[in-house]
């Protein structure tokens, strides 16, 4: 793109920290994207988008008060399982715990609790594969 479809202005890409908000909370963040030089209007494309998700994703979770993706990752790993087996002992569908750590959907609140809890030890993860394995 090389001219504003707004105001006709010339449009460069370029990244520029942008505030996002959510409930009243902020983060800045590093948005790449086409921008107009005149009437200041942002054009993010798909790829543009996918450079700021998981800091957004993580930013509303922790907001939330959620688990981010990494936290997810590092629990995953302490237990010394696979995306798969969490899957499995957890459930979620095949893929549930990909699309958990890479933010394309974020865990329900039951499964947050019951992973805060293992990572606790307040509850062992050998109950666990017990009762659903």
């Amino acid at each position: 793109m090389t001219n504003c479809p707004i105001c006709n202005g010339k449009v460069k890409h370029k990244t520029k920290l942008t505030t996002y908000m959510y409930k009243e909370h902020s983060i800045e963040v590093k948005q790449s994207g086409e921008y107009c030089l005149e009437c200041k209007e942002a054009f993010l494309s798909p790829k543009d988008l996918k450079s700021t998700k998981l800091d957004i994703a993580n930013f509303k979770r922790e907001i939330d008060h959620f688990l981010t993706t990494d936290e997810l990752k590092r629990i995953r790993k302490k237990l010394n399982i696979n995306q798969q087996e969490a899957a499995t002992i957890f459930g979620g569908g095949i893929r549930a715990f990909h699309k958990y750590e890479t933010a394309e959907v974020t865990q329900s609140k039951p499964l947050d609790i019951l992973l805060r809890l293992i990572d606790s030890n307040t509850i062992s993860f050998d109950d666990i594969k017990r009762v659903t394995v």
